[in-house]
């Protein structure tokens, strides 16, 4: 299955590794302040794992306390707007493109629910990037 990273209407699947840097410190993350460049300047939602992914960072490698992270989730939201399950039809295309690209399942998941709803990824995460599955910051931010 062939699958372009990127429609004409340039509209986005934030997924976590992109999340992330909008929260953690710049000075930590690469592209960090490219990231948060993102929002206000592209139109973002994101997924149901993603919200679990950045809640699981930022409590276990973050150290941030339950409160801080229920504030960042909220954050995210607000931003994304709510987060776009996984649904049953995307359980097939997702095992396709884990099985196809060698990605998780998980990494998989975000390229099938942007090819659902007419989005693109928009990612930081190398395998996805190297898979042709997700479209990088600086070129969407272009």
């Amino acid at each position: 299955m062939s699958m372009r990273a990127r429609p004409p209407a340039a509209a986005w699947i934030v997924d976590a590794s992109v999340a992330l840097k909008w929260f953690l410190p710049v000075a930590r993350e690469p592209n960090g302040a490219l990231a948060r460049l993102a929002v206000g300047t592209l139109p973002m939602r994101t997924t149901t794992l993603a919200t679990y992914e950045v809640g699981n960072i930022l409590i276990r490698q973050g150290g941030w306390s339950f409160d801080r992270v229920a504030s960042a989730l909220d954050l995210l939201l607000e931003i994304c707007g709510d987060p776009i399950g996984l649904a049953p039809a995307d359980h097939a295309i997702t095992a396709q493109l884990a099985h196809e690209h060698g990605l998780t399942f998980y990494d998989a998941s975000y390229a099938a629910i942007a090819q659902r709803v007419g989005r693109s990824v928009l990612s930081a995460d190398k395998q996805l990037l190297d898979a042709g599955l997700a479209v990088g910051m600086r070129e969407a931010l272009g």
